[in-house]
């Protein structure tokens, strides 16, 4: 192939990709959540794509064209950043506060031996465990309960139907949170650390998929229609978050499988409320947690309000079909006479 033509061949893919990286990067963070072919779209686990302007710009390198490398260079790193979730490395001054640590895992149905996980959070030194897919296969929940309670003494461990919290602190109360339309709920307590009233959230957002299961099959239900059906949940969420802060102007901690990429709608929504996802906060690289072998995609989060995250870090034991995520957060001290002082 003569160089001039191998040269534009170049310049055409390059130009192109960074072209469909941007145009992809701008409608999910508008429409993923509304359009339902751009949310199958957004399933596509970015990083797969990425090395595309790499290898882009090691065939520019070859030809020595120093720009197009930077081209293609600064595009890969700006894809890593905005549509596969890398966090880059901060140095942000951690405020004066209470430490407390955070653990979240999606036990794939059940399926995370109690005794491996109890030895997991006792290394890791957490305070508060949420965990999603507590139920087995055939959608039994006491007997893993039973199990978590036996491998946790002294912990209190709140259900509601796949959602699970365990905590090693001062109970407030509790109670499920239902969305308005859907049937979905979220699993929320209110503790006691560092003086003041802290709240969790454990929440557990369906995946959006492209295969038919009984019901769809039943009502006839075509692909979009079966999109939009898994949407609507998502689609509720940021209402039902909305709702929960405004109950309370406390630290609020917002842990779950949220089945959703770094970007995109959701992701948007929760950050216009005011919370703060704590990896991009205080984690490195790209946060994977699923699969658990080989992972691909993050879908599994922890948001902030009121609290500063210090560390967040992906565990590599097997315990799941996901990864583990461990945040290290820090409270803001406690304001003198504050409500949480009083409580017993």
């Amino acid at each position: 192939m003569p160089h001039s033509a191998s040269l534009a061949h170049l310049r055409f893919w390059s130009l192109l990709f960074a072209a469909l990286a941007l145009a992809w990067g701008v409608s999910a963070r508008r429409w993923s959540e509304t359009w339902w072919w751009l949310a199958l779209l957004d399933q596509v686990p970015a990083l797969l794509l990425l090395p595309a302007p790499l290898l882009l710009a090691y065939l520019a390198a070859r030809r020595r064209k120093g720009g197009w490398v930077a081209w293609n260079l600064g595009a890969a790193l700006a894809f890593a950043v905005f549509q596969a979730g890398a966090a880059l490395p901060r140095a942000e001054r951690l405020p004066d506060g209470a430490p407390l640590t955070l653990l979240t895992l999606n036990t794939d149905f059940a399926s995370a031996p109690p005794a491996a996980l109890a030895a997991l959070v006792a290394r890791e030194r957490a305070d508060i465990v949420t965990l999603q897919e507590g139920l087995d296969r055939e959608r039994q929940a006491r007997p893993y309960e039973a199990a978590l309670r036996s491998a946790f003494p002294g912990w209190t461990v709140l259900r509601h139907d796949e959602l699970l919290t365990l905590i090693r602190l001062p109970l407030l109360d509790s109670r499920t949170v239902t969305f308005p339309q859907t049937p979905h709920s979220v699993l929320l307590a209110r503790i006691r650390a560092a003086g003041q009233e802290v709240t969790v959230v454990n929440a557990h957002l369906p995946t959006i998929g492209v295969w038919p299961n009984a019901s769809d099959r039943a009502l006839g239900r075509t692909l979009p229609q079966r999109v939009a059906h898994q949407l609507d949940a998502r689609r509720e969420f940021p209402g039902v978050v909305a709702r929960l802060l405004g109950q309370g102007g406390g630290p609020l901690l917002l842990a779950g499988d949220l089945n959703a990429p770094p970007r995109g709608e959701l992701h948007r929504d929760l950050n216009a409320l005011g919370l703060r996802d704590a990896f991009a906060q205080a984690g490195r690289g790209f946060g994977l947690t699923h699969h658990a072998r080989a992972p691909y995609a993050r879908s599994d989060y922890v948001w902030l309000r009121g609290a500063q995250a210090e560390d967040v870090q992906t565990l590599s034991d097997l315990l799941s079909d996901h990864r583990a995520l461990v945040v290290r957060l820090r409270l803001p001290p406690a304001a003198e006479g504050s409500p949480g002082e009083t409580l017993p």
